[in-house]
C-alpha cells in the first residue's frame, strides 16, 4: 500500500488506526508494517494484509467500466467520486500495460491522505541489478524500448517521473520491464525527453554496457537535449535490435501451410497476414479486415494490419467438468497438454510453446456418450502425438485425418453393435492446437471456442453445426431459422455416420495480443450465458493475477445456477505477450 499525505499531514500514526490495526471501517485491510523507504514525493509504502480475500474487489465495477471505455473521464464517473486521483493511472493503464503497471486492489482518501492498495513488488529484481547481471545487448535494447512505451503511456497522467527513479523499475519472471508503483507530479508541465536520456546515461555509466555505439550516441544526444522526437528514438532502437537477428520473413500472402485451409474454407486467398503484435504502440493504426469462413472455420476474424511485434511471455491453462443439475452421469470429457521451452542465447530469450486442448460432449444415453467422448479424446491425442512435429502446426489435411480417425473409431463400434437412430453413440468436438503465437481450431457439432481480449472483448470463433445455423448460412433470417422445431438438431457429430458425411470446421488464427481462449460444451454456452456474463466472469481471467482454476470453477457454478440442464465443461487457456525487439522493423 502507498500512503500519500496531503499538505501538512504526516505519516500514518497509531491514532489513524483502530485498536486492532485496521485501516478501514469494514476491518478488511490491516496494517502489518511500514517500509524503511520513502518516495521522492513524500509517499510511504506500507505492508497491508487483506483479511477478506474472498470478498469482491472494491474497485471491480469501476475497473470494468474503464476497460470497456478506455477514454473514460473519472471526473464525471459516479463510481470514481471517492477514488483519489492518484489511483487513476493504475485503472486507466491496466488494459494495455499490465503487468508493467501494477494492479490496484483498492484506493480511498481522507482529508489527511490518499491510500492506494497495490500489489507488493518489493521482492522483484530491480532493473539496475538485472542490467548489471545480464550482459545481453538485445535485452538491454528491449528494456530501453519498453521504457519509451511507458513514457508515452504515463504522460497523460503526469507519471513520467516514475521512470526517472531506479527504485520504481523492476523485472518480472520473464524480464519484462515493470513499475513497482506510479509516482505523479501534478500541476507541472510534461517532462522533456531529455530527462529520460539523462536517466539512461546514468545507467550506462553505472555498470557494464554492451550496447552498440549507435545507441550510446543516441542516449548522449538525448541527454544533451539534442533529440526530442520519441518516434525517432524508438526507430533507432528497433534498427539496432535488427543487427542481432537475421531478417524476419514477412508474409504478404498466407503462409504456405495455411493456403489450403484458407482456400477450402472459402476465404480470400489474397489476404495479408500481418506480423504478430498488440496495441501497445500508441501510433499503430488498426485497419481491420473481416474474414468469414461460412460454416467451417469459425466466426469473423478481425486482424490488425499494423501492430507492434510481440512474443510469448506466459502461458497457462485450466479445465473443469461437472455433471450439471439434471443429468445422472457426465458424458463430457476433456484433455489439456501444455509444453513450454525457454531458450536463451546471445540473441535474447524466447519462450516456445506447444499446446493441445480437446473437449468432447458425448451423446447416446446409458453412458454411451461418455464412451464416445473418451474414445474421441484418446484417439485424437494419440494420432496427433504421432503426426504433429514440434516446429509448426499440422496442416489442414493432417487435422482432417485426425478427426476422420476419431470418427471411424466410434463409427466402427456403432456398426459392430448394430445400433441405429438415437441408440448410436457420438460426440461433439472442439479442439485447439497452439504453436507459439499461432493456433489451429477444429470443431464438430455445437461445442464452442470463444476468445477474449481487451480490444475486441468476447468473440465466438466457431459456428455451431446445427440445423438453425445451417439455415442462417443459406440466407434465412435468424428468427425464422431458429423457429424450426429441429433448429438445435446437430448436423455434424463424431461417430453416428461414416466419414463421407463428416465435414469438420478447421481454421487458423494468429494471436496478436493478450488472449484468453475458452473451450466449452453447450452446458456452459447455452442461452448466451458467456455473452451475458463476460464482464463479471471472463474479463478478469485475462489478468495474470487471476487464478485460472478458480475462474473455471466460477464458470461451472454460473452455468449450474443459470442453466444446469446439461453436463458442463470448460477449458481456459491464457496467453500473455510482450514486445519482441527481434521482430522490429524500421
Amino acid at each position: 500500500m502507498i500512503d500519500i499525505p496531503r499538505a501538512g499531514a504526516g505519516a500514518i500514526a497509531p491514532g489513524d488506526l483502530d485498536p486492532d490495526g485496521y485501516l478501514d471501517s469494514d476491518r478488511r485491510y490491516r496494517l502489518m508494517s511500514p517500509s524503511d523507504s520513502k518516495t521522492s514525493f513524500g509517499a510511504t509504502p506500507l505492508v497491508v494484509i487483506d483479511c477478506q480475500p474472498e470478498a469482491d474487489a472494491p474497485l471491480q465495477a469501476l475497473q470494468a467500466d474503464w476497460l470497456e471505455t478506455p477514454t473514460l473521464n473519472p471526473v464525471d464517473h459516479p463510481l470514481a467520486v471517492t477514488v483519489p486521483p492518484e489511483a487513476y493511472p493504475y485503472l486507466a493503464l491496466q488494459a494495455d500495460y499490465f503487468p508493467a503497471v501494477p494492479e490496484l486492489h483498492h484506493a480511498w482518501q481522507t482529508p489527511q491522505r490518499a491510500l492506494l492498495l497495490i500489489e507488493d513488488r518489493s521482492v522483484w529484481l530491480s532493473l539496475t541489478a538485472g542490467w548489471a547481471a545480464i550482459n545481453d545487448p538485445l535485452q538491454h535494447l528491449q528494456w530501453l524500448f519498453e521504457t519509451t512505451l511507458l513514457w508515452e503511456a504515463l504522460a497523460p497522467w503526469q507519471g513520467q517521473a516514475t521512470l526517472l527513479t531506479p527504485q520504481r523499475l523492476a523485472l518480472n519472471e520473464n524480464n519484462l520491464l515493470c513499475l513497482t508503483q506510479v509516482d505523479q507530479v501534478p500541476n507541472l508541465p510534461l517532462l522533456r525527453l531529455e530527462a529520460l536520456g539523462q536517466m539512461w546515461l546514468t545507467m550506462l555509466n553505472g555498470g557494464q554496457c554492451c550496447l552498440p555505439s549507435k545507441v550510446k550516441t543516441l542516449i548522449s544526444n538525448l541527454a544533451e537535449g539534442q533529440l526530442g522526437d520519441l518516434e525517432q528514438v524508438q526507430t533507432t532502437l528497433a534498427e539496432a535490435a535488427q543487427a542481432y537477428s537475421p531478417p524476419v520473413e514477412v508474409y504478404s500472402t498466407p503462409k504456405p501451410e495455411l493456403e489450403e485451409a484458407i482456400t477450402d474454407s472459402g476465404l480470400d486467398s489474397d489476404i495479408e497476414l500481418p506480423a504478430a503484435g498488440c496495441d501497445l504502440d500508441a501510433d499503430a493504426v488498426f485497419d481491420t479486415q473481416e474474414l468469414s469462413d461460412d460454416d467451417d472455420g469459425g466466426g469473423p476474424i478481425e486482424t490488425p494490419t499494423m501492430v507492434l511485434p510481440m512474443k510469448l511471455a506466459h502461458l497457462d491453462d485450466a479445465g473443469q467438468s461437472h455433471v450439471g443439475q439434471q443429468r445422472h452421469h457426465n458424458e463430457d470429457w476433456f484433455f489439456t497438454q501444455t509444453q513450454l521451452q525457454k531458450v536463451s542465447g546471445p540473441q535474447g530469450t524466447v519462450l516456445r510453446s506447444k499446446g493441445l486442448y480437446i473437449l468432447c460432449d458425448g451423446m447416446g444415453g446409458h453412458a454411451s456418450g461418455e464412451v464416445a467422448s473418451q474414445l474421441a479424446v484418446r484417439t485424437l491425442r494419440d494420432y496427433l502425438t504421432q503426426h504433429w512435429s514440434s516446429d509448426r502446426l499440422p496442416d489442414q489435411s493432417t487435422l482432417a485425418q485426425a478427426v476422420i480417425t476419431a470418427n471411424q473409431t466410434i463409427f466402427d463400434i456403432n456398426q459392430a453393435n448394430a445400433t441405429s437412430g438415437v441408440g448410436r453413440m457420438g460426440t461433439t468436438l472442439v479442439m485447439v492446437l497452439l504453436h507459439n503465437l499461432d493456433i489451429a481450431v477444429v470443431h464438430v457439432g455445437d461445442s464452442r471456442l470463444y476468445s477474449y481480449n481487451k480490444r475486441l472483448g468476447l468473440r465466438q470463433l466457431t459456428l455451431d453445426h446445427e440445423v438453425g445455423q445451417r439455415e442462417i448460412n443459406r440466407g434465412v433470417e435468424r428468427a425464422l431459422a431458429y423457429a424450426r422445431p429441429d433448429a438445435y438438431q446437430l448436423t455434424q457429430a463424431l461417430g453416428p455416420r461414416g466419414q463421407e458425411d463428416l465435414v469438420p470446421g478447421i481454421a487458423y488464427h494468429e494471436l496478436t495480443e493478450d488472449t484468453l481462449l475458452i473451450l466449452c460444451s453447450d452446458g456452459l454456452s447455452d442461452n448466451d450465458l458467456l455473452e451475458r456474463h463476460a464482464d463479471t466472469h471472463i474479463a478478469n481471467l485475462l489478468s495474470s493475477r487471476t487464478n485460472l482454476d478458480n475462474g473455471a470453477i466460477q464458470l461451472i457454478d454460473l452455468a449450474n445456477e443459470k442453466n444446469g440442464h446439461d453436463n458442463i465443461t470448460t477449458i481456459l487457456v491464457r496467453i500473455k505477450l510482450q514486445p519482441d525487439m527481434l521482430s522490429m522493423t524500421s
